[in-house]
């Protein structure tokens, strides 16, 4: 399987930066914005919270057993990187 991975920037009202990707099992921009809005809802941050938000089509890549998992159970995977809690 190949993931397409969507670079994902984030500026809460609060004042605080997110950077995580959405990585997803076909090239659909809304689909990986939903991921990325159900992400946020589940650290509490909600749409009203976001200033910014960009996520973009970044590119492709061969996928590994723990996100062809969660892909197959949840439909995305979350790859955090900065500001987000590991």
């Amino acid at each position: 399987m190949t993931i397409k991975v969507y670079d994902t920037h984030v500026r809460t009202q609060d004042g605080r930066y997110l950077h995580f990707d959405v990585l997803i099992d076909r090239n659909d921009q809304e689909f990986a914005q939903a991921c990325a809005r159900r992400f946020l809802a589940e650290q509490g941050i909600e749409d009203q919270d976001i200033t910014l938000n960009d996520c973009r089509f970044c590119h492709v890549e061969p996928s590994n057993p723990k996100v062809v998992e969660a892909i197959a159970r949840q439909g995305f995977f979350i790859l955090k990187l900065q500001g987000c809690e590991v």
